[in-house]
């Protein structure tokens, strides 16, 4: 072999074991090279801005469903919905990876519609809201064919936006299932407060330092009492003292109703204050306090889960902060919509909160010198600190009851033994039962 064709030959050979790496490399280089995708729902006339950041060039859409345009400064594009329909933006990144927005322009707000749409259904047993995207879907099952009817006519009115699956005798929830539902409130609440110093009016001498008082008879022509009293001096007062209390609250309420079947429980009570104002005379003013639970439960027996709607008012009477004779009142608001399993504890909701206050009174500059400043001033601070919480716990039914004679006769006997001691009473189990 000449010596070309030997150069020729090695050079062949070395480029046939180089390729399979080059692919490889280019392999990974285009799979570095990622692709992300995501929705956007909106309704015709609504805009919307996203990052234009790292963005290198976008591909126009088409169509003519929304109109994408740059901010003045480059940073933002500014999307608008024009028509109805469904479309994609491409965005091309300084690394080469691309983002793909798939935007559905719908007649209406995909929030507003699904507020509407809940709103119409509330109420029906076995009938659900899903959105998929910006459309809806009522799936579920009712026990006529008019109630069908009447839910394929709400569907129709949402122009495309919603589709009826809900179909006659189909995922009704089984009645015969019992569900009990235990609702827990607890709070903690802590006060304290003190005021310490010396308190020194506000003003010295001005109008009235001097009163005087005389009394004169005529007919003896004689002065019967003369008083002459000196006010507004700087005479000042002591603060020393402190508070200090705290408080606690449990609630617990047990409602138990039919699977998909709404039920309502309230327990408290009202006061009545006598309110006098103005003209009008002496008025009765009424204050209610309490527990005030509207629960409807949905319960799978399938899947083990049970949906919850939930609409509870706490509040309790609380001490006036004022020299009023009528007292305050707390009040705790839960409307809700949760999914949970049977036997599962969920809280609801949650609060803390923490509150301080200091103020000085006195000589200015004096009161504010640390320590010392008690000599020349009124320190007071007060702190109010609050924690609560509420829990549910959803369970099935499903053990055989005591016979009616005998929780008569646990209650009756129960009634007959209470001599002010409440931990001996027992008349429902406070524990949830285990679950299904």
């Amino acid at each position: 072999m000449t010596r070309p064709l030997h150069y020729a030959f090695r050079g062949l050979m070395i480029l046939a074991l180089l390729a399979p790496a080059v692919v490889a490399d280019a392999q990974r280089g285009g799979s570095s090279r990622e692709e992300h995708v995501e929705e956007l729902a909106l309704a015709v006339g609504d805009t919307k801005t996203i990052s234009a950041a790292g963005v290198r060039n976008f591909a126009d859409p088409v169509g003519g469903i929304i109109d994408v345009k740059t901010t003045g400064d480059g940073t933002q594009f500014v999307i608008s919905a024009r028509k109805t329909g469904t479309t994609t933006l491409l965005l091309i990144k300084n690394d080469g990876s691309n983002h793909t927005y798939v935007v559905s322009v719908w007649p209406r707000n995909p929030a507003a519609v699904e507020r509407d749409l809940t709103a119409l259904v509330d109420g029906i047993a076995g009938v659900r809201v899903r959105r998929v995207g910006g459309r809806f879907f009522l799936d579920g099952g009712v026990s006529t064919e008019a109630e069908k009817k009447r839910l394929d006519e709400v569907a129709a009115k949402f122009q495309g936006q919603v589709e009826s699956l809900v179909t006659v005798g189909g995922n009704l929830p089984d009645k015969r299932v019992l569900l009990r539902l235990d609702f827990f409130f607890v709070q903690y609440e802590r006060t304290s407060s003190y005021a310490v110093g010396l308190g020194w009016p506000s003003s010295i001498g001005g109008a009235g330092v001097v009163q005087s008082r005389l009394d004169f008879d005529l007919i003896a022509n004689t002065t019967t009492t003369a008083q002459a009293s000196v006010v507004n001096q700087p005479l000042p007062k002591l603060d020393i003292g402190s508070k200090y209390g705290w408080a606690k609250v449990l609630k617990q309420s047990t409602v138990i109703t039919s699977n998909g079947v709404e039920a309502t429980f309230n327990s408290g009570g009202e006061q009545n204050f006598v309110s006098t104002s103005g003209l009008q005379g002496a008025q009765i003013v009424r204050l209610q306090f309490g527990t005030n639970v509207t629960v409807l439960p949905r319960f799978e027996a399938v899947t083990k889960e049970v949906e919850i709607k939930l609409d509870a008012d706490v509040s309790d009477l609380v001490p006036s902060i004022s020299a009023a004779s009528l007292p305050g009142r707390t009040t705790t608001h839960l409307n809700t919509l949760v999914n949970l399993k049977i036997g599962q504890a969920l809280v609801l909701s949650g609060i803390r909160t923490r509150t301080e206050r200091k103020e000085s009174e006195g000589l200015p500059g004096l009161a504010a010198i640390p320590i010392i400043g008690v000599l020349f001033g009124s320190q007071r601070k007060a702190s109010e600190d609050v924690e609560g919480a509420v829990f549910i716990i959803p369970s099935v039914i499903e053990t055989v009851p005591k016979s009616a004679l005998e929780v008569i006769k646990n209650a009756l006997g129960t009634y007959e033994d209470f001599s002010g001691n409440m931990g001996s009473v027992d008349s429902y189990s406070k524990s949830p039962p285990s679950a299904k």
